[in-house]
């Protein structure tokens, strides 16, 4: 309990007072041309933790339907939007390759069922030095806190596999472990499991599970290069990577003793891995 309060009370402190390297980010997207998938998204408001849309130039949107069970949820308005695009994200066969500056996408990767797929989608858009910014929900404070982490030998066996968003490798799980005491907008047993077999309509299931070590170790195995990592309450990890020439130089996040792992709000990150 003390270390909550105390995460909670850094969490305001460093939205007030925010990090040279989120500072930077923010210049890095300041006049930008952007996409984001699935927003818009209440974490990059300008109440929020990461206030990105108060900075970029232009912004288009995609996401699998022109509505989804997200579209009401009062996340704000983002700014001036141009393109609407709706498509699957694995696929943007609507977008055209190095056309945008910066991707956003927000709790959207632990819905996919192919991510390295999506993260290769997102990737292409890219222009060369561009930047793409990543939030998935932690392990630990979600109601996926009962279920195994995603390994990386996993997700690269889907994308070898080509598996699709009708994927149900992981529903029997889902049922199994999701808490929903921590989900009261699933509903009771019944109505979650209905909609968790509709998912293919609803893409609302977590297919894959994040610790913060996973999400780099992904960025990473995509040949990019971290530019900043920050953790919020109640459940968020913020990545932000850019495209670059030759191997990245990730070896600082990725080490064992990264700074990252003892300021981490959730436990699993703080533990020796």
């Amino acid at each position: 309990m003390q270390r909550h309060g105390l995460a909670l009370l850094l969490d305001r402190a460093r939205h007030l007072y925010p990090s040279t390297d989120f500072r930077r980010l923010r210049a890095a997207l300041t006049a930008k041309t952007g996409i984001e998938i699935g927003g818009p998204s209440g974490v990059f408001q300008n109440a929020n933790r990461w206030p990105l849309y108060a900075v970029i130039g232009h912004l288009d949107m995609l996401d699998f339907a022109p509505t989804t069970i997200w579209t009401t949820t009062g996340a704000g308005s983002p700014p001036p939007v141009g393109r609407r695009i709706v498509g699957e994200t694995t696929d943007m066969a609507e977008v055209q390759s190095a056309s945008y500056d910066f991707v956003l996408a927000s709790h959207v990767l632990e819905h996919l069922a192919n991510p390295l797929k999506g993260l290769s989608e997102w990737k292409r858009v890219l222009k060369p030095g561009g930047i793409l910014v990543l939030v998935v929900p932690h392990r630990d404070a979600t109601f996926d806190h009962r279920r195994p982490v995603t390994t990386i030998e996993h997700l690269r066996s889907d994308e070898v596999s080509d598996v699709g968003e009708d994927d149900s490798t992981h529903l029997n799980e889902i049922l199994e472990l999701h808490d929903l005491g921590r989900d009261p907008e699933a509903g009771d047993p019944v109505n979650f499991a209905q909609r968790a077999r509709s998912n293919l309509q609803h893409r609302s299931l977590h297919h894959h599970v994040f610790l913060t070590q996973t999400l780099l170790t992904l960025i990473d195995a995509m040949g990019m290069e971290v530019l900043f990592l920050d953790h919020s309450l109640p459940h968020h990890v913020c990545v932000a990577a850019r495209t670059v020439t030759g191997t990245p130089q990730n070896s600082g996040y990725l080490a064992n003793a990264a700074s990252w792992r003892r300021s981490s709000p959730f436990p699993s990150d703080r533990r020796q891995p």
